[in-house]
């Protein structure tokens, strides 16, 4: 991982969810998508799974967890401290 890719977190993650938007609506919709690079990890059901799936899969590297619906709802945070 650069410090390149640091630098533009999420892009490609966000690129990947845009260009499987459809297809993650229609098979997975009001579920949680993983997102790491252009790789659809898997789906949860609650965001907490997923966010603890991600972090004991990828540690400190950028992934993405989006709740897989027909309206984009904007939702940032940043997490410190996440006890997994």
């Amino acid at each position: 991982m650069t410090a390149h890719r640091h630098a533009h977190s999420l892009e490609t993650e966000l690129r990947t969810f845009r260009a499987h938007r459809d297809e993650l609506i229609g098979r997975a919709r009001g579920k949680y998508v993983l997102i790491h690079g252009e790789e659809i990890v898997d789906f949860f059901e609650n965001q907490t799974d997923a966010l603890t799936k991600g972090f004991r899969k990828f540690g400190n590297n950028p992934f993405l967890v989006k709740l897989v619906t027909e309206v984009e709802v904007p939702l940032n945070f940043t997490m410190f401290n996440v006890g997994v």
